[in-house]
């Protein structure tokens, strides 16, 4: 199976283009990057988390993340272009807004999203059959990290934080 064929990634791209929940599509990216190249900094996928972590940022007004974040996902869709995670993209297009809308980030223009253009008609397909969630609150969606339940994440960094001190 093409790895853009990859439920996760289907969504991914859907989220992206359709409802633009960044912060979904770098969790749905990443439980994925963590399954096919856990740790692998230099990989496309890891390029796209972090386009989605600089689209979250920018939206947010948080000009400083979005520079950083959007300027690495940059480098790294370079060093990893030829990848088969980007066969099916329009991967031109997607350096072209990328570096557009790092541009506007560094003027600190306001918020422009973009989509990721597929040229697979397989991903097209897959991406149309992914039922989305039709009320979005906009709130919700720029402030995320802070509005979402976080206690899993507060107990897991308390596990990680008495095994360090235990050491």
């Amino acid at each position: 199976m093409h790895p853009t064929f990859d439920s996760k990634f289907v969504h991914f791209i859907t989220e992206f283009n359709e409802t633009k929940d960044y912060f979904e599509c770098h969790e749905l990216l990443e439980d994925y990057w963590k399954e096919v190249s856990p740790r692998q900094k230099v990989h496309p996928l890891a390029a796209l988390i972090l386009l989605s972590t600089s689209m979250y940022h920018w939206r947010r007004g948080n000009f400083q993340g979005a520079s950083k974040t959007m300027k690495s996902s940059i480098k790294r869709m370079k060093e990893t272009i030829q990848s088969p995670f980007f066969e099916t993209l329009n991967t031109e297009q997607l350096l072209k807004d990328a570096t557009q809308a790092y541009q506007s980030i560094q003027l600190h223009q306001p918020f422009t999203a973009f989509q990721i253009g597929i040229q697979n008609d397989s991903l097209l397909t897959l991406t149309k059959e992914v039922t989305l969630s039709k009320d979005i609150d906009q709130h919700f969606l720029i402030h995320k990290h802070m509005l979402r339940d976080r206690s899993e994440i507060l107990e897991e960094r308390e596990k990680k934080k008495k095994r360090r001190d235990d050491l």
